[in-house]
This record gives structure tokens, sequence and C-alpha cells, in this order.
């Protein structure tokens, strides 16, 4: 072996295989952790070991070796585990011996997102590693290129399984019926036929069965499927019941799918966060915030505590039926539990206050939002102009000036573009207000942005010039001269 270079130990004059297993798990850092075992199994010609490293190398138990590499796995380190793998081949006579941290290896390169490194560690394995193929290690290397998107590697991937003399399990039709619903141009007839041909499906095989009926709009199937599912005996999860919760509200099936949650309870299974925010965002779109409002109360009893996702999808639907006040006292509801609304959010509340004439608490709420932090990016440029553009002439309308004034100040130091409709707004009430200073400042504005004024933006500005006694008083002696000169 060529061990990784030890931390310095002192060792017990013997050490065996359970002490260093008790050793590997008390070390925190996975380094120094692989540097014990190394240093531990090291042999004595090896030059690097420490003066007290035991005489004779301890055979690790297989426990250690699996530990340790999903301890390396964990941190990321899958280089090192590799390694590990392929220096513990010689303690171990069995070939398929280290096949269950093998098989963890794979599925960390999976949450790694390298599916292509998975694929080559899985086909170097029987002479890298001495680690025969099987049909786990074959199923674990599938999920990974269906999950990453690698359909016709996955399908050449399967095709060398049977050519090796591995039947598919039920886990491996899972991955290939996974392949086939992700597929949007598979036909999904093909993941069904293919779902048929296994012996003993699963609750992972009629899950994915359903959810691929259910993406594409064959919702009927589906329901016939979840009863088939019950009828042999399989209990749906929390994973079943929230797929059909899901589409059933956003089919408008509300009845049905608020059935379909209470059924959930009487069977012992309990929905989760996702159940929840799923029924209450179709309810929500479904014009039957009530409904989700309750929903929502009896969420937080459950100490099932909303997402932001969840908030937004039901002050959107009090947004929508018009009743702004329980959505502002949702919105104070997610600030009590430490929920941050993002620029769509507080973009729905605002624009709703304005157009319901609440211009103040418009202005109000923006002010927070800029208080949060929330700024415009590449996405929500167009968003935040919308806001205080709609902010700006409602508190024109009503007649605050001074504080439509101040937010245009803020959206310029911002970046914020301005619409000329809002540029004409607010000239022509300062121009009513006989502010004309403040009028020509904003047409300033509008032509160092190259946005030439309409003819209504010069008429509003000429006529609080006019109304000026002086300035009328000085036009009438410039046009008597003119009158008398001619």
């Amino acid at each position: 072996m060529t061990p990784a270079t030890p931390a310095a130990a002192r060792w017990p004059k013997t050490i065996t295989a359970d002490h260093l297993h008790r050793l590997v798990r008390a070390e925190r850092d996975p380094r120094r952790a692989l540097a014990l075992f190394d240093a531990a199994t090291a042999r004595p010609s090896y030059s690097g070991a420490p003066a007290s490293t035991p005489a004779a190398p301890v055979l690790p138990s297989l426990d250690t070796v699996s530990l340790l590499t999903s301890r390396l796995t964990s941190a990321g380190l899958l280089p090192l585990a590799t390694s590990l793998l392929s220096r513990s081949r010689e303690l171990f006579p069995s070939p398929a011996a280290l096949e269950a941290p093998f098989l963890s290896l794979l599925r960390a390169y999976t949450r790694a997102h390298q599916p292509l490194s998975a694929l080559h560690l899985f086909r170097s394995a029987p002479s890298a590693l001495s680690i025969p193929h099987s049909a786990r290690s074959y199923t674990a290397v599938l999920a990974n290129l269906v999950a990453h998107s690698h359909l016709p590697l996955a399908r050449s991937l399967l095709a060398d399984m049977r050519a090796a003399g591995f039947a598919p399990t039920t886990a491996t039709y899972n991955v290939l019926i996974k392949a086939h619903c992700s597929d949007a141009t598979a036909p999904i007839d093909d993941a069904v036929r293919l779902f048929r041909s296994i012996s003993k499906p699963d609750a992972c095989s009629y899950n994915t069965v359903i959810d691929g009926l259910c993406r594409r709009g064959r919702l009927p199937e589906a329901r016939d499927m979840f009863a088939e599912m019950i009828t042999k005996g399989i209990a749906p999860t929390v994973v079943t019941y929230t797929t059909v919760i899901h589409w059933l509200a956003r089919e408008a099936c509300f009845d049905d799918a608020l059935e379909m949650f209470d059924e959930m309870a009487r069977r012992g299974i309990m929905p989760n966060v996702v159940t929840y925010s799923s029924l209450i965002d179709g309810l929500c779109k479904g014009g039957r915030a009530k409904s989700a409002l309750k929903l929502l109360d009896r969420m937080v009893k459950e100490k099932k505590l909303p997402n932001t996702i969840t908030y937004s999808s039901v002050i959107d639907g009090l947004y929508k039926e018009g009743r702004l006040g329980e959505a502002m006292e949702v919105l104070d509801r997610m600030h009590l539990q430490g929920r941050k609304p993002d620029a769509g959010l507080f973009g729905k509340l605002i624009v709703g206050l304005c157009d319901a004439g609440r211009a103040v608490e418009a202005a109000n709420y923006l002010d927070e939002m800029i208080l949060a932090g929330i700024q415009p990016n590449r996405v929500t440029w167009s968003l935040h102009a919308r806001i205080n553009d709609a902010v700006v002439t409602t508190l024109c309308a009503k007649g605050e000036v001074g504080r439509a004034f101040r937010v245009y100040q803020s959206m310029r130091t911002r970046g914020i573009s301005t619409k000329p409709r809002t540029f004409h707004f607010l000239v022509e009430c300062f121009s009513k207000k006989n502010d004309l200073e403040k009028a020509a400042h904003v047409v300033h504005d509008m032509l160092s942005e190259r946005c030439i004024p309409e003819r209504e933006t010069w008429d509003a500005i000429l006529r609080g010039y006019w109304s000026k006694k002086k300035v009328r008083q000085e036009a009438e002696e410039i046009w008597r001269q003119l009158t008398v000169t001619d």
C-alpha cells in the first residue's frame, strides 16, 4: 500500500482492528483519519511511519474501510476515497468484499454531479480495484447517468449489463422507467410497458409511472394506477400522495385533492411541506385563497414551517381576490417566522396597493423592500422599474407629490429607469403645485436620458410658468413692445 502522510500519533504497544476502528471514528478530520488508517496498516519497511508505529501492521475490518470511505466521500474527497479502495484490495481475499464502500463512492459521484467520472470508475473497477461488476453497481451508475440526462449512455450501459449476464432488478427497472418518464420526447406508453414487465414493482416503481402519466396530462390513468397500487397491497408513500394531489390541484380538481389530502391522515401518512405547498398553490391559483389560508394555519399547527414559496402562493392568491388586508397579515406572519420575501412577492403587494389607491402604504412597503436589501439584478430589473413607477404615479394621483419625488430620486440613485408616462405625471403634478423648479428638474432628467417630452408634458410645464403673475406680466410687456415695433 502507498499510505497517505500520517499524522503524528502515539500508538499503544499493541493495536487491534477494533482499536483502529474506534480511532478512525473518533477523528473528525477525514484526512487525519485516513493518515491514522495508513499509519496503522503500513508495513514495517515503510520509511515514513512514525517511530511509535506498531511493528506489525493492523488488518483493518471491512467496517473501518466502509466508514472511512463514507467520511471521505461526504467531505468531497473522492480521489482519496478511490485511492483508499485501491490500496485496500490487498487486505481482503474476497473480490466482492469492497462492493459496499464502492457503491458508496459511486453514489458520491452522483451527489458531486460527475456522472462521467462515475462511469469511468465503474468500467475500471475490475482491473484497478479488483472489484467485479454486479447488478447493484450497474444500477448505481445507471441512476447517475439518468439523473444527469445522459440517456444514450444509460441505454448503452444497460445493453452491457444484459450482455454480462446480469438480469435487471426492480431497482434497475425503476431507473429505466425514470429515464423514460424524464425524457419528454419518449412516449409514456413505453414506460408503462416497461413497468408491466417488473415481476415485483415497489412503491418507487408506481410513484415514477404515476408522475410520468400526470406530466403527460393523463391524470385519470394515474389515478387508476394509484388505486391499483392500493389493491395490490403496496402502501402509497407521501411522495405518491403529493404527486397526485399536486396534479389534481393543477387541474382544478380541488375537492378531489382535498379528499385525498384527508385520506393521507386516515392512513397515517403525514403530509410534508411539499404536499402542503402544492395544494395551497393550486387552491390559490384556482381562486380558493380562503381554503388555502386554512391549510396554512393547519400547517403551522402541525409544526411544518411554511417556506417562502408557500407564503408567496397564499399572498398572491389573496391579492388576486382583492383581500389585501389579509395578504399583509400573512406577510407579517412570514416576517415573524424569519422568512424573507423576494422582489416578486413585494411587487405583488405594492402593485396591489397601488391599484387600490393606497399610495402611502405602497410607498411604505417599497421602503421596507429597499431596507431589506432587495436590489434589482439582470432578472428583476424590469420588475423593479414597474414597482417603482406604480408607486410614483399613484402618489402623484393622490397628491403626495413630496413623497413621489423622494421615490423618484431613489429610483435614479439606484439606476432604475423611469417610464415616459411617469416623467409626465411628475411634471404635471409639480406644475399644478407651482413647484416649477422640480418640474424643470424632471424635464432636464428626461432630456439627459434622451427621452423627448410629449406635447402634453411641455403644455403642463408651460401652463405652470404662465400661471406665474410675474412671468405673465413680462410676457405681456414683451408682446406689447413687439406690437409697437411692428
